[in-house]
């Protein structure tokens, strides 16, 4: 049962129901919760007990599954469902908004000046600057106030997309494994998964994951199991990162992309804090990202985060303490209050 695994998510009126209908009814019940932060949380928690059940049917010594890298996915995307990174947005906007107008302020002023015979040049630049960092300033602090409550819609639902694509494919491999994976069930499970591309909406991405998850299941060799599941687990984010490509660019204006991938940008694993603008650390090729609406640049940092990180105890580790899940409601920012 999955309450077995995970005692704090209560699922109610599951009699009678198989465990892949239990894992359905869940990931329906987190979808379509109203409140936003219990959205996310819910999803977050079923990643990790998604997690926990791939590691105990393939083997936990050949490392971190998809689900075990989602559920930090999905904390971090809590953060800015929450508007917990609205304060530091509103200053960062407001900080670069504010110097680009000084700077268009002054230059405008000097030509204002001049061609309304004012004078001298540094007084109409002064005039200008101060003019025009007011308004920057103004303008940036709205713009991020704008694009975070965007951000924080898109987000979840983002969230809610990856949960109910790849989770409900989880639990159809987990009845797989569980069934004892048999020529016949893998046979079906295969069957079941769209033909073609994820930019068409298939899943071929996805079944060659899953292949690899098998692979990693049937050998014996800790070193090839854990190659299987690093290849599986690059498959899978791939896809989930196609069909989040909108939501992601959406999330993320135009003009500040850049600023946000270097300045709010993190991604945390465990205690461990990872600034995505920067290379990930003992990796000797370049990996940072500078602008994460890029699909190109996102998967080159998370690709090497697999890697790197695969053997980490951390990823296994529980998303949130029952101290933090209590928090999590008196954490929201008031503007969603």
């Amino acid at each position: 049962m999955i309450e077995e695994l995970y005692p704090s998510i209560a699922l109610h009126d599951t009699d009678g129901m198989t465990t892949f209908e239990q894992w359905i009814k869940a990931i329906k019940d987190a979808c379509i919760e109203p409140d936003p932060a219990r959205s996310n949380q819910l999803i977050t928690r079923l990643h990790y007990l998604l997690s926990e059940a791939l590691a105990a049917r393939l083997g936990r010594e050949g490392g971190p599954n998809f689900h075990s890298w989602a559920v930090w996915g999905s904390r971090k995307a809590g953060v800015t469902i929450r508007q917990e990174d609205l304060d530091s947005a509103i200053g960062n906007a407001t900080m670069t908004a504010g110097l680009v107008g000084c700077v268009i302020g002054a230059v405008t002023g000097v030509f204002a000046g001049r061609w309304l015979r004012w004078s001298p040049d540094y007084f109409t630049a002064a005039i200008g600057a101060a003019i025009g960092t007011l308004t920057g300033g103004w303008t940036g602090r709205q713009l991020a106030i704008w694009s975070r409550a965007k951000a924080a819609k898109l987000m979840l639902r983002g969230n809610q997309i990856v949960i109910q694509d790849i989770g409900e494919q989880s639990a159809r491999f987990l009845g797989l494994l569980e069934n004892g994976a048999t020529s016949e069930g893998r046979e079906a499970f295969f069957a079941g998964l769209r033909t073609g591309p994820t930019e068409r909406h298939g899943q071929d991405r996805l079944a060659t994951a899953f292949h690899s998850y098998l692979a990693a299941f049937d050998s014996n060799d800790l070193e090839a199991k854990r190659a299987a599941m690093i290849a599986g687990n690059c498959e899978i984010v791939y896809h989930e990162h196609i069909r989040l490509q909108p939501y992601i660019r959406g999330a993320m204006p135009f003009i500040v992309r850049r600023c946000v991938t270097q300045r709010l940008m993190t991604y945390q694993i465990g205690e461990r804090v990872l600034t995505v603008g920067e290379d990930v650390p003992g990796i000797p090729t370049p990996t940072a990202a500078r602008n994460w609406a890029k699909i190109e640049e996102r998967m080159r940092y998370v690709f090497a985060l697999f890697r790197k990180f695969h053997n980490a105890p951390e990823v296994f580790s529980m998303p949130y303490s029952e101290m933090e899940m209590a928090q999590i409601r008196k954490s929201m920012h008031p503007s969603q209050v």
